[in-house]
């Protein structure tokens, strides 16, 4: 899989030029997941503002949920506010219409409601393969706080430019300000695929989420084929649920990683185990969610019994490489001169890896290793649900 490298300050309103021509021919409509508290934080309405400026961009999709009726209004009037005119829908994923169509989908044995990222990031796709887009949908996370359209050219761009025939891009970037970010990829993901390697030897599937820079970043294009034949969960698992589905449906040529820039500052989660807020879990708890995905793809294909025995093994290995892959990030902490806080880092590797432990237990408690909500593709359940698709598209308010 080809990374494409961020080596020089592209002229971005050139770019932005040359794609507004390609997208007449395949139009780019940006999908955003958000919880409405995303409305009263500064990152959204400033990410609003920067798209509105954004040619290139058809239309934008807000798929949103953890709102009343009242503050489903607010959201409204902060994207009309801040979109300026732009063509735009808002999905109300927790609201009254919905809600049915996750009961009917429910009732027909296809994943029911599970409030979270993925199941916006899924119900975005269905509405817009339910409307018979054919273009390219890309997507980025709504806390970025130094939000630049440079982030959106450069995803588009290999997806759109007529001599590059990429359907997949992968957005990568590092989490460094005065220190080292990026707990659950750094000191989790990373270690963790590693311990699969020693565990499972290198099969494909590992050796293409070991290739990935910033597997559990929010930012990824692709084209509508191949995402409506994505089967996506509902929660913090959809990052690496997204790359092992284009791993298994689109060839490796046809999928790239690209480098957005230095650094795009996020909010930070908290430590705790408990909750942070309504729909807002603690670092540990998406971790735990993330595991789990990561753990599913990886051991999907094994009989329940052995897939035990492996997690088992696979966790045992996961400590000694997170040893590796702590002292190996405060050595860069040290040669970058960054703060690093040693207690705080190995609290987190020991937090990580009593959620693994709870995941085995679950595992023998379950007979089978669940993804929650892991779901059929929007295609497959637009097809077998009569209907569905009419009551998803017709939940859309226009902005």
């Amino acid at each position: 899989m080809p990374t494409l490298h961020h080596l020089a300050h592209a002229d971005s309103s050139a770019r932005e030029s040359e794609m507004l021509a390609w997208a007449a021919d395949k139009p780019v409509t940006l999908l955003l997941p958000a919880l409405y508290a995303e409305c009263e934080r500064p990152a959204l309405p400033r990410i609003l503002e920067e798209v509105s400026q954004a040619g290139h961009i058809s239309e934008v999709i807000l798929s949103m949920n953890g709102m009343d009726a009242a503050e489903h209004e607010r959201a409204l009037r902060l994207c009309r506010q801040n979109l300026k005119g732009k063509k735009a829908h808002l999905l109300w994923n927790d609201g009254p219409q919905l809600s049915r169509v996750y009961e009917r989908m429910d009732e027909a044995g296809l994943a029911g409601p599970h409030a979270g990222k993925g199941s916006n990031i899924w119900m975005g796709i269905a509405y817009l393969h339910a409307r018979g887009f054919d273009g390219i949908i890309v997507s980025h996370d709504t806390d970025i706080l130094n939000y630049s359209r440079d982030l959106l050219w450069r995803l588009c761009y290999p997806l759109l430019h007529p001599r590059m025939g990429y359907r997949f891009a992968k957005g990568y970037y590092s989490r460094v300000s005065d220190r080292l970010y990026g707990r659950v990829t750094r000191l989790l993901i990373f270690p963790l695929i590693q311990a699969c390697r020693d565990v499972l030897g290198s099969k494909p599937m590992i050796e293409h989420l070991d290739s990935y820079r910033y597997p559990l970043s929010g930012e990824f294009a692709a084209d509508m084929e191949a995402l409506k034949g994505f089967s996506l969960p509902g929660g913090w698992g959809l990052e690496i649920a997204i790359l092992c589905e284009a791993f298994r449906h689109l060839p490796g040529e046809q999928q790239c990683q690209v480098d957005l820039g230095f650094h795009f500052e996020h909010r930070h989660r908290s430590l705790a185990h408990d909750q942070i807020g309504v729909n807002e879990p603690g670092l540990i708890a998406a971790a735990a969610d993330v595991a789990r995905c990561l753990a599913y793809q990886v051991l999907r294909e094994a009989e329940p019994r052995s897939a035990e025995s492996l997690l088992r093994r696979i966790i045992e290995r996961y400590r000694p490489r997170a040893a590796e892959w702590l002292q190996r990030y405060e050595h860069v902490a040290l040669l970058n001169d960054l703060h690093h806080d040693h207690a705080e880092e190995t609290a987190a590797v020991t937090a990580f890896g009593h959620a693994l432990d709870r995941l085995l237990q679950s595992l023998g408690e379950e007979g089978s290793l669940r993804v929650p909500a892991m779901r059929e593709t929007p295609a497959q359940t637009l097809t077998k649900i009569p209907g569905l698709a009419a009551e998803i598209v017709a939940s859309a308010v226009v902005v």
